[in-house]
């Protein structure tokens, strides 16, 4: 799937028409405004007050011949459908929108073999910088993928070199707090239910969890441990599983709200109650998890600080501006009624 936000230019004014009011060439106007040599210092200032009192802006396909960028940035989702990856790409494109820069939006349908084709197309295409959120190729083929571009950032991924950023969720962390917070409330039989094996988030959350259960004396049971697709109909048949394998289950941990809210709906199909006899906890923060009922406790993030940070730090590298690490950013637990 294709997308495309930026702002069309329209122009009246073209460069023949300053080249005429100023008395000079074509390719005297083009070294006057792109600022290069061959033009003496008063027939720049007249060409440049002549483009100015006439309105006229040089296309961004001119600038780019000139410049050698397009100001157009890739985007790459493994889910567009999840609330997580779209409140993420509409705050990183409202920052590329704000400087002028237009955006290519592409899902994957977490298939590695379509992000592949989604990072091929854009590379294809000229793109200045991508951003590639939640990616589920193994690292070699992404740092391979992304080296292409000028400039990438990878969201909840590892950063792989100085034209390679990254922005980071501290998920394990987060996952220690909750498994904590479980135990306190006298959960034992904690369930943890993982998404894609290749989400990096997903294998944080899953140490989290086994580290939670450590530090509390209690021992780690492999068949409390499910992985499913990161949808509702997999946190469902996820849950589904738990229960099969330990009815005596009192808690789930789930990889992120649509899978936890996804597994809710299995327990109350079984007739257990949340969270009275199965306590639930997802990620994210997501807006429906506040609006389910019971309201769904979550490891939450701001999302849309995610996306600015991601955007901005890659229009920072695209500029050649050196950075320093992104520090991680720490989930903050949300405790409403299902836990």
């Amino acid at each position: 799937m294709l997308n495309f936000a930026g702002n069309m230019e329209r122009q009246s004014c073209t460069v023949e028409d300053v080249a005429l009011a100023a008395g000079v060439s074509t390719m005297t106007v083009s070294r006057a405004i792109n600022d290069r040599p061959g033009v003496s210092a008063e027939v720049r200032r007249r060409v440049l007050e002549t483009a100015a009192s006439l309105g006229y802006r040089p296309s961004r396909v001119a600038r780019g011949l000139a410049s050698r960028k397009t100001s157009t940035l890739g985007i790459v989702l493994p889910d567009m459908a999840n609330p997580f990856f779209a409140i993420l790409a509409k705050a990183a494109t409202d920052v590329a929108r704000a400087a002028d820069k237009n955006v290519f939006i592409m899902n994957t349908d977490e298939d590695p073999a379509l992000e592949r084709e989604a990072l091929d197309s854009l590379a294809g295409e000229t793109i200045d910088g991508v951003i590639v959120a939640g990616s589920r190729l193994p690292k070699a083929s992404l740092v391979t993928a992304v080296s292409r571009f000028d400039a990438a950032v990878l969201v909840n991924r590892v950063s792989a070199g100085p034209r390679i950023d990254a922005v980071n969720v501290d998920d394990r962390s987060g996952a220690i707090r909750a498994i904590a917070y479980l135990i306190g409330k006298g959960r034992r039989r904690i369930g943890f239910i993982a998404g894609p094996r290749a989400s990096l988030s997903g294998q944080r959350r899953l140490s989290g969890y086994m580290s939670g259960l450590k530090a509390a004396g209690l021992p780690l049971d492999p068949s409390l441990v499910a992985r499913c697709v990161p949808n509702l109909d997999g946190g469902a048949e996820a849950a589904r599983t738990l229960l099969s394998r330990d009815p005596s289950i009192d808690a789930i941990l789930a990889y992120n709200d649509l899978v936890a809210i996804g597994a809710m709906r299995a327990l109350g199909q079984a007739r257990r109650s949340v969270p009275a006899d199965v306590a639930v906890i997802g990620a994210d923060n997501v807006p429906y998890a506040s609006l389910v009922n019971p309201s769904l406790s979550t490891m939450g993030v701001d999302i849309s600080a995610l996306g600015r940070s991601a955007m901005s730090r890659l229009l920072s590298l695209c500029e050649g501006e050196e950075l320093e690490p992104s520090p991680l950013i720490r989930p903050e637990l949300i405790i409403r009624e299902s836990a």
